[in-house]
């Protein structure tokens, strides 16, 4: 396997650990450790960590190890709201791309989170808001696997509660960028994460009701 390829799968497996808390909020893991358990080495682990650091989840000492970040499921609704906020507002920082917006980078996503960073970072871009569209993209990995199934039960969301409405709003979104409708898609993103950010209240409301 090519190294780039297994420093992404070593990315993802760890990722996915981490939001799954299957390594917990404030626990110390030695390199070596991880290295053995994942059965690879421990220069893939360096790298698969740099990114996990830079998404502040993890955080790598010297001496100590990978000391697993105290990150909370807020945290995760924060990355959206300022992710809104760029949409509501796009800070223009340049002209606007013509770049045309093609349904396949969606078809991948694991989320309808996934799905909003894709097309927000298109409109973003079409905007001349670059700078923000880089930011949003760089917070795909970590929104699209935190909005699973799977990550979203581990942290007390029940991400089947009004997931129809969510997937539709991902297909209007879509349409309205397929002809290139770049208002008309934010609009429709705009309540996509609006959803999506109201996800664990109404989980926690209906908890406790």
């Amino acid at each position: 396997m090519r190294r780039s390829l297994l420093r992404d799968a070593v990315f993802a497996i760890v990722l996915e650990n981490v939001l799954l808390g299957v390594y917990r909020r404030g626990e110390r893991l030695r390199l070596e450790q991880l290295a053995e358990d994942l059965r690879v080495s421990r220069t893939s682990v360096r790298e698969a960590l740099a990114p996990l650091e830079s998404l502040r989840l993890v955080s790598v000492q010297r001496y100590v190890g990978v000391v697993i970040a105290h990150w909370s499921v807020e945290q995760m609704c924060e990355r959206l709201r300022i992710a809104r906020t760029m949409l509501v507002e796009p800070p223009g920082d340049g002209a606007g791309t013509p770049e045309r917006f093609d349904r396949r980078v969606v078809a991948d996503c694991r989320s309808e989170a996934g799905c909003f960073v894709e097309l927000a970072a298109w409109v973003l871009r079409r905007s001349g808001a670059s700078v923000s569209a880089d930011w949003v993209e760089s917070q795909f990995a970590v929104l699209d696997v935190f909005f699973t199934d799977d990550v979203c039960a581990a942290n007390g969301i029940d991400a089947a509660v009004d997931r129809r409405h969510r997937v539709v709003l991902v297909e209007r979104a879509c349409a309205a960028a397929e002809r290139d409708t770049v208002d008309g898609c934010a609009k429709e993103l705009v309540e996509l994460v609006d959803a999506l950010i109201g996800m664990p209240e109404r989980f926690r409301m209906k908890a406790s009701a």
